[in-house]
């Protein structure tokens, strides 16, 4: 791991070679346009002597002209010459010429065939998969719905007959029977 004296000094080594790169800009750039106006220009101009330090030669640029052919390959004299060469045979009764189109076909081979078999058969098995677990689970949702009503019904069955425990429990309901029942005189 480097430590943080050494990240300064890495930093300032980078800022360094940024200014000095910086520097050579506009230095690099005028070299640039000598360059481009020596190509362009008829007579050899001097270019300045550069201000770096080191020696730079400057590229030897190399003027090429375009010659012009003398005999072309192909002139309309040629082409009028060929014509007529050409002409008196076409006049002749033309034959029959039967054109057949030919289609290039391209086919897959036995192996893709089986691999796209499968990999359709996969696909219609996973579909299939699909839809028998939306029918089972439609089913089972039905079957819930149905049981939490049969729950509820059972519910509010239970607390009615709590109800009805409580009242019977209570010291009026028992009075009121044992009166009924002779058990006790009433008062």
């Amino acid at each position: 791991m480097s430590t943080l004296t050494e990240t300064r000094m890495n930093t300032v080594t980078d800022f360094k070679e940024a200014e000095l790169h910086n520097a050579q800009i506009a230095e690099r750039y005028k070299r640039l346009q000598n360059a481009e106006s020596m190509q362009f220009s008829d007579t050899v101009a001097v270019a300045p002597a550069p201000t770096v330090e080191r020696t730079v030669e400057e590229p030897q640029i190399t003027h090429y002209t375009r010659e012009k052919i003398d005999s072309p390959v192909f002139t309309t004299e040629k082409f009028e010459r060929a014509e007529t060469v050409i002409a008196p045979t076409q006049t002749q009764a033309p034959a029959a010429v039967q054109t057949t189109a030919v289609a290039e076909q391209y086919s897959l081979s036995h192996m893709a065939k089986m691999v796209m078999a499968a990999f359709a058969a996969v696909v219609v098995l996973m579909l299939t998969l699909i839809c028998v677990n939306t029918q089972i689970i439609n089913r089972q949702s039905v079957r819930i719905r149905n049981l939490e009503e049969k729950r509820e019904e059972l519910v509010e069955k239970s607390e009615e007959i709590q109800a009805r425990i409580e009242l019977a429990q209570s010291e009026e309901t028992i009075r009121e029977y044992a009166i009924s029942q002779g058990m006790i005189a009433g008062e």
